[in-house]
Parts: structure tokens; C-alpha cells; sequence
């Protein structure tokens, strides 16, 4: 995507200004000039005319914006072009009454676009609008080319079709991370900035990589440090007191074990999608991925990053599973005795520390809603990891592997001979020496960069998503007001139909208002290594009202087991010894 730099006057054109404020003329904008020169910002002013310039273009609209400038717009296709070249600055000329056609206004390119020849099939196209003073509005003659208007169409339609043929061209942005993925073929390939890379460090140049840190989080949602910061602790309360923002946090302060997620865009192109026959959506067989730090035209915010409609700067996702704070005994439960208090606003809490069991339902109400309660228990901005959140790691880890196969990549995780009657996860903090890198332990229990254990050792809820079965298999989801058995209010029908068959993953469900999400739409030709690895668990065809979403599979799913691996068949009653949770936290003042 081409950014030019401010507009820059010409002093011909300063001149013609002066003559506009003494009243002793009008100007009259003629046409824009696109040159693959690249100028200085000390050349700008004293141009005259611009070198090598490669497409010209009659002005098609202009608009008073104020009393002082207009906007003056026009647009430059690629059906006659043999030759595709950069852009690189843009030049605006008008009609001086004197000396005629003049140089008035020129931008140069900060990061230039570049307009590819006419391949016979599919045209290219830039729309330019630069605002530009000319002393007194009054004085511009408001004439444009019938033609020049004919060439830009509806303008929204050009846009979008420059950004659909970027997208499918492919970026050449070094800040722009991308990957391929052909379903079918079972073939990965980097794009973009990602390109040559590999996992790691690599990676650690961009905020949404390298900023994701491990961090201590009070419960009022300030950041108490990092990582190898002093006073860094994992067991859940500060061992000695650390002072941030001119407040002193005293001994003992509550403080959970975070990864701090900075925020980030993403844009997801479908190349090969097939309706699902007899339900909402596409199976996506061919599809890139693309995120970046900063806003891209046609790029979208995360949606982990906006909740309720307010954007998030950063939310902070739980380093370990879900163990319970006895709010009673002051003290965290380290081996989930099943005796949590699971009552609204009271009771216990869930929290993120190492050496502590995940908290199971065994005998516990650690349904759904209870996970719910004591995630909320915390404060304010505390929740269950829900959809947006899981996708973002899920995406993340994607770009960053150029995989889907999260066991192949990193590691299977715990695996043991279930013996049918206890929780057998194995406690937290394995990958405390990891710190913020990706990798096992020898126990098995596997990290993303930060985030132990998102997939394997237990089933985690995951809220914000409720499934209608009944035959539709319908998903609607929420990012926040989060409740069971519902699909008004917050929640939002997702518009796809999840697969009907229990299954290896072989295609994501697509569609372009939730093309976020990676919920499988297809079980048909996926294995334990390809595309995904990761199997899908439903009841489709059952008739109860409403059912909830786990993810990552536990000690006992060995192959199944992965990052992409979900389970949707538990209405909301289920409580069970390996279903746990994790904790996120998302504020509005972040």
C-alpha cells in the first residue's frame, strides 16, 4: 500500500495562490502526473515538472473542503500499461492565467505502491485524493473531464478492488506477515515479511511476537512487571514490594502469572472456497493469512483487541491453566481438592501461577458458568479465554510456523494412560524456564511463547461461543455479556456450518464477517499430520437445545490433541475431571 508524504506547494504554485488572494484570478486543476521518480523533501518545492513520469490522468472530482483547500481527486488504471513500475510521487498541476499549465502541488511516496502491467485478465487501478490550499475555495473553477469520472466508477468499488488484487498478487510489505495455505494439497507456504524466517527470533522484531511477554497482573489489571524484571514472581503474590506509577505495591499483593498480547491487524484472502451444501458459509480449501502491527488498508483489527466496541491496545492471556484462589483460606489451592466456592462476586477465584494442579470439575461445579464465575471473581475486566482471544494465539501461531500442526512444531504434550477416575494433569510451571520462547519440557507440558499448555494436559473452556446443533450445527458467538444457552443479545450468528462428522480437521468454515475464527467445516481427508492434525469432536445431528466449546484436548488425547483441536458436544450442565480453564484479561482502559 503506497503513503505519501504531506502535500507540498510549489513555489509556482504559492504564486498562483497569491494571485488567487488578490482576487485577479481562478484556478483551474487540470490533471495528476505519476512519476517513478523518487525526489527529496529539499527538491519539492522548486519543481517545475517532474521526471519520468509514467501515467497521467485528468482530474475527475473536486471538492471544497473549507474556506482555504479543496480536495482534488482522480485515477489511473493498468489496461494500458506493458510495464509495471513504482510510485513514487504524484504531482498535481493547474492552469495559471499567465504562464498556463503549472506544477501546483506535489507528495512523495514514503513507502512506494507499485502498479503492475496489464497481465489480460484483471486490472489495477489507484484512486488518489490530495488536499491541497489554495487560499481562498471560492477561487478554484469547479470543471472537470466526463471521462476522468468514467475511469474511477463508484470509488468504493475501485478501492476494494485494489486491495482484493494486492491480496491476491500478494504484499511485498516487510511489516506485513504472511502465510498460504492450500487445504487440499496440504501445502504451507511464507509470504511476505515472513518469508525466509523461521520460528523464534526471527519473529521477535514485530510487537505482536517479540512484545508478548510474561508479566505479574493485580487484580485491578496493572502491570507489575515483567519477566526477569525485579521482583518477578510466578507463585501468585509479590515476595517483595514493587513500586509502579509513584504507588508502592506492599508484600503479598495479588498478582497472576499474564502474557501481554499487544494488539494487531490481520486480513484473511479466500482463493478456493466451496459452498457447504445444505448450510451457511464456505469450506475454505485455499486461503492467505495476513497480520501486521499496524493498520493496513483492508486489514481489520483483531477482534480479540475489541470488546463490546471498544478498542484494546493490549489484553493479557493467561501464562498457565486455571488453578483456584480459596478466597476463605487465603491461599491458593495447589492440588484442586474439589472444595471451590463457586458463588458470584464471593467466592473463589481462578488464577494463572505455577506449581498449582489445574482446577477440574471432578466433583466441583466447574461447568462452563462455573469457570465463568470465578474468572469474574478476579474483577473487573477478568474473563474465560473466549473466542477472540484463543484466535489470536491460534492465528499467531499459524504465521509464525507455517503450520496448523501445533504437536508437530513444538510438542504432543503430556500423555498418560487414563485411569478413568481422577484429574491426571500434570501441575503448572514446567515451562517456567522457557520464560516468553516456545518449546517443551521434559515432562512434555508444551508453551507458545509464553502461554503453557494451550493445548493438552486438560480441556479448557472456551466462552463467548454457543452451538446449536439440532441438525444446523450453527455457531453464534460474543465478545462479552457472555452466558450459556443463548444466541441473541451479545451473541451473533456466525454465519457457517460446522462439520456433522467426528474427524481429522481438513477445512475451516469461512465466512468474511467471522473469517477469524478456525472452527472446522470438513473432517473429510484430514489426518493426524495434515493439513491441521487436529480432530474435531461433535454431536450434530442431537437434539438438546444449546452446547458449549472446549479446546486442546488433555493427558490422555495424544494424537487429537492440538491447538486447533475442538470439542463441542457438552451442554451447558457438563462438569468432568479434564475440563479446566484459563484466565484473560481485557479491559476497556487498556
Amino acid at each position: 500500500m503506497s503513503e505519501f508524504s504531506k502535500v507540498v506547494i510549489t513555489k509556482k504554485g504559492q504564486a498562483l495562490m497569491a494571485k488567487l488572494m488578490s482576487g485577479s484570478g481562478k484556478v483551474e486543476f487540470t490533471e495528476i502526473r505519476v512519476s517513478e521518480t523518487a525526489y527529496s523533501e529539499s527538491q519539492l518545492e522548486n519543481l517545475t515538472a517532474l521526471t519520468n513520469v509514467k501515467q497521467t490522468t485528468a482530474v475527475s472530482k473536486v471538492t471544497r473542503t473549507n474556506d482555504v483547500a479543496v480536495q482534488v481527486e482522480g485515477a489511473v488504471g493498468n489496461e494500458l500499461l506493458s510495464v509495471g513500475y513504482y510510485m513514487r510521487t504524484i504531482g498535481l498541476f493547474a492552469k495559471d492565467p499567465q504562464d498556463g499549465i503549472i506544477l501546483f502541488a506535489v507528495t512523495t511516496a514514503q513507502q512506494a505502491g507499485f502498479m503492475p502491467p496489464f497481465n489480460g485478465k484483471t486490472t489495477s487501478g489507484a484512486h488518489f485524493k490530495i488536499v491541497t490550499t489554495i487560499g481562498n475555495s471560492s477561487n478554484v473553477t469547479i470543471q472537470v473531464d466526463p471521462a476522468a469520472v468514467a475511469t474511477i466508477g463508484d470509488i468504493r468499488d475501485l478501492e476494494a478492488q485494489i486491495i482484493d488484487l494486492k491480496s491476491y498478487v500478494g504484499y511485498k510489505d516487510e511489516d506485513i506477515l504472511g502465510l498460504e495455505v492450500d487445504f487440499k494439497a496440504s501445502k504451507f507456504t511464507r509470504l511476505s515479511g515472513a518469508v525466509n524466517r523461521t520460528p523464534g527470533t526471527s519473529f521477535d522484531g514485530f510487537k505482536m511476537f517479540g512484545g508478548r511477554k510474561r508479566c505479574m497482573l493485580t487484580n485491578d489489571g496493572v502491570n507489575l512487571g515483567y519477566l526477569g524484571d525485579a521482583g518477578y514472581t510466578e507463585t501468585g503474590a509479590l515476595a517483595q514490594p514493587v513500586t509502579e506509577n509513584d504507588v508502592t505495591y506492599p508484600v503479598g499483593t495479588p498478582v497472576q502469572v499474564m502474557v501481554e498480547q499487544p494488539k494487531f491487524y490481520y486480513k484473511v484472502v479466500p482463493l478456493v472456497t466451496e459452498k457447504i451444501e445444505g448450510g451457511k458459509g464456505h469450506h475454505l480449501r485455499k486461503a492467505r493469512y495476513y497480520i501486521s502491527d499496524t493498520p493496513k488498508l483492508g486489514f481489520k483489527l483483531h477482534p480479540a483487541f475489541i470488546k463490546n466496541g471498544e478498542v484494546l491496545n493490549r489484553i493479557y492471556l493467561s501464562a498457565y491453566e486455571g488453578s483456584l484462589y480459596d478466597v476463605s483460606a487465603s491461599a491458593y489451592n495447589l492440588i484442586d481438592d474439589q472444595a471451590g466456592d463457586f458463588t458470584a462476586t464471593t467466592g473463589d477465584k481462578l488464577s494463572s501461577i505455577a506449581n498449582a494442579k489445574p482446577a477440574s470439575g471432578l466433583t466441583q461445579n466447574m461447568t462452563r458458568s462455573g469457570a465463568r464465575i470465578v474468572a469474574q471473581n478476579r474483577g473487573a475486566g477478568w474473563e474465560l479465554m473466549y473466542a477472540a482471544t484463543a484466535a489470536a494465539t491460534q492465528l499467531l501461531f499459524a504465521i509464525e510456523y507455517a503450520t496448523f500442526n501445533t504437536q508437530t512444531a513444538i510438542g504432543t504434550g503430556v500423555s498418560k494412560t487414563d485411569d478413568g477416575a481422577t484429574n491426571q494433569s500434570d501441575p503448572t510451571g514446567a515451562t517456567s524456564a522457557l520464560g516468553n520462547a516456545s518449546g517443551k519440557a521434559e515432562s512434555g507440558l508444551v508453551t507458545y511463547r509464553g502461554e503453557e499448555n494451550f493445548w493438552t494436559n486438560i480441556w479448557k473452556w472456551v466462552d463467548g461461543m454457543n452451538i446449536k446443533p439440532q441438525g444446523l450445527h450453527e455457531l453464534y458467538v460474543a465478545d462479552h455479556a457472555f452466558a450459556d444457552d443463548k444466541g441473541d443479545g451479545s451473541y451473533i450468528n456466525a454465519g457457517i456450518t460446522m462439520a456433522k462428522v467426528n474427524g481429522y480437521v481438513s477445512a475451516f468454515a469461512y465466512n468474511e464477517a467471522f473469517d477469524w475464527l478456525f472452527m472446522p467445516s470438513d473432517t473429510v481427508g484430514g489426518n493426524s499430520s495434515v493439513p491441521v492434525g487436529d480432530y474435531f469432536y461433535q454431536n450434530a445431528v442431537s437434539t438438546e437445545g444449546w452446547f458449549t466449546a472446549i479446546l486442546g484436548g488433555n493427558w490422555g488425547s495424544t494424537s487429537n490433541n492440538g491447538g486447533f483441536d475442538w470439542y463441542l458436544t457438552h451442554s451447558s450442565a457438563i462438569r468432568d475431571r479434564s475440563r479446566g480453564a484459563r484466565l484473560v484479561y481485557a479491559a476497556k482502559n487498556l
